[in-house]
Order: structure tokens, then C-alpha cells, then sequence
């Protein structure tokens, strides 16, 4: 077996709000729309401040078990940060709120998945197999495993704790996920979500939602994703210049691939086409 089919994302914690009002306060104050998050469908969303930009970003799921529980997986930290903002607005909601630690995070190669496990449906987005859930979105290669820590089904066989095959694949996806140093300091368009439907445009109000939508609805050109490579080891700049020496983009992340770098792009309005490359001379292939 590929040391790479099965990976442990440690880095992962989960948000778990439990209670009559947990979509009352979720639906006010996130980007996605609540009312799309099923037994067997999960969502992206983020968490924006009032000025717009990004505080948080995760996956929702709702737990089968309970009618009005869900999960909100993100980085460990952020999660932290996350339960901090919503603890504000939880009185008004009849609710409990806690970061649960009682899941293993296990990324799962698909063709891997349906091979060893026949029960498995591709067509659910969200399944409850007999000893974890298993969670997939956009089109990504990877399936999200939550396993209880005390069941080991995996037992025997290999696994590891590089994230290199699972952040490619969040390139290839153009899945930014927020980690503490980027809290703040971008607008979900800069960040793709429009592209990978973190936000959703239909949905009633949310912290910030006002200036998004104005940004959406009438930015003559809005910020993008774009994937690249990178010949050299690595760049010593996070800043994209375009043609004429203008800043373009912003390095967001990169994955090692076997000559080069995969790299993850936020472009602004500067960038039309054309080469692009880093501050310090680096030359970028778009993908």
C-alpha cells in the first residue's frame, strides 16, 4: 500500500453546537446556508468580522444522531477562536457549545476507500459507516475520515502524518482553510470562497455579509485562485508581481511535487494573463 492513501490530519478539531437554536445561530452569523446541511450533505462556510474579512473557515456536518447538532471542522486553533466569537451571541440561543477532541482526522485516498470499504456510497456526500463518518466535498481526491480514538479499523496498515498529498489536493481544489496567522487578513474573494461556494449568495445576513455582496455585486473584476508551479525548491517571497512589476497575487500555499512546487495563488486585479512571478525572481508556471 502507498504510504500516502492514508493520512493522519492531526491539525484537525471540531466545533460541536448542540441544541433547538444551534441553525438560528449559525444561519446569522456564518457564510454558508444552514438549511443545505443534511444527513447526507455537508457544506463549507466561513466565519467573516464586521469590516468583511475572514476570521474562520471549516466544514459543517450534522451529526445523524441528534436533531440539532453539527460539527464545524477546521484547524485546531481557529476552532478555538470560532467557539470564542459565537460564545457571544449564545445566550440568546438555547444551545451548548464545546470543541470536541474525541475524533481522529484520517484522510483516505478514494479508490482506496471503495476498495476496502464496499459499503461505501459515492454518491453521499456524508455516510456513517460502521466505524466512522466519512465526509467528501468538492472534487477532491481525499475523503474526510472521523473516527472515535478508541476504534482502530486501520489497524495494520500504513499511515502517515505527511499532509503533502493533502494539500495538493486542496490545491488542485482551490481549498484555502483559514489557520491562525491568516485570520483577518483577507476578504472571502481573496480567498476563492465564491469559487468553492463557502459563500452562499442566496442566504439572508450574516456578520459582514453587506460588504461581500458589494464586493460580489459591483467590483468591476474580483480576486481569484489560481494554481501554479514553482521550478526552484522554493520562493523566498509570498508576493506575485505581474508583467510590469506590480503586485498581483499573494502565495497562499504550496505542496511539493517531484521537480517543483504546486502553488495556490490568490490573484487581485492587477493580473489579467500572462507570466507572473515572485518578488525575489522566481518564475511561476500556471496550471
Amino acid at each position: 500500500m502507498k504510504s500516502n492513501e492514508l493520512i493522519e490530519l492531526d491539525y484537525l478539531s471540531t466545533l460541536e453546537i448542540i441544541g433547538e437554536g444551534a441553525i438560528d445561530l449559525l444561519q446569522g452569523q456564518i457564510t454558508a446556508d444552514m438549511t443545505k446541511v443534511t444527513d447526507s450533505q455537508n457544506c463549507l462556510g466561513a466565519l467573516c468580522n464586521v469590516k468583511g474579512r475572514v476570521e474562520s473557515s471549516f466544514l459543517i456536518v450534522k451529526k445523524a444522531e441528534l436533531k440539532d447538532a453539527f460539527l464545524l471542522i477546521g484547524n485546531k486553533e481557529v476552532m478555538k477562536t470560532t467557539q470564542g466569537i459565537l460564545q457571544r451571541y449564545a445566550p440568546f440561543y438555547k444551545l451548548e457549545m464545546l470543541i470536541n477532541d474525541e475524533y481522529k482526522f484520517v484522510a483516505i485516498d478514494e479508490d482506496f476507500l471503495s476498495f476496502n470499504f464496499s459499503e461505501t456510497d459515492l454518491n453521499l456526500n456524508v455516510q456513517y459507516h460502521k466505524d466512522f463518518l466519512r465526509v467528501h466535498y468538492l472534487e477532491k481526491k481525499f475523503h474526510l475520515l472521523l473516527l472515535d480514538k478508541e476504534v482502530d479499523c486501520f489497524k495494520g496498515l500504513e499511515m502517515t502524518k505527511d499532509l503533502n498529498a493533502w494539500e495538493k489536493d486542496n490545491i488542485v481544489n482551490k481549498d484555502f482553510n483559514i489557520k491562525p496567522e491568516d485570520a483577518n487578513k483577507y476578504t472571502p474573494h481573496e480567498l476563492g470562497y465564491h469559487q468553492t461556494k463557502r459563500i452562499d449568495f442566496e442566504k439572508g445576513c450574516y456578520t459582514g455579509q453587506e460588504i461581500v455582496a458589494r464586493m460580489h455585486y459591483r467590483a468591476k473584476k474580483l480576486p481569484f485562485l489560481l494554481a501554479g508551479s514553482l521550478d526552484t525548491d522554493e520562493s523566498t517571497s509570498l508576493e506575485v508581481l505581474n508583467q510590469e512589476g506590480k503586485k498581483a497575487g499573494t502565495l497562499l500555499s504550496t505542496a511539493k511535487e517531484e521537480n517543483s512546487n504546486f502553488c495556490l495563488i490568490s490573484m487581485n486585479k492587477n493580473y489579467e494573463n500572462g507570466e507572473i512571478k515572485f518578488k525575489d525572481s522566481s518564475a511561476i508556471s500556471i496550471k
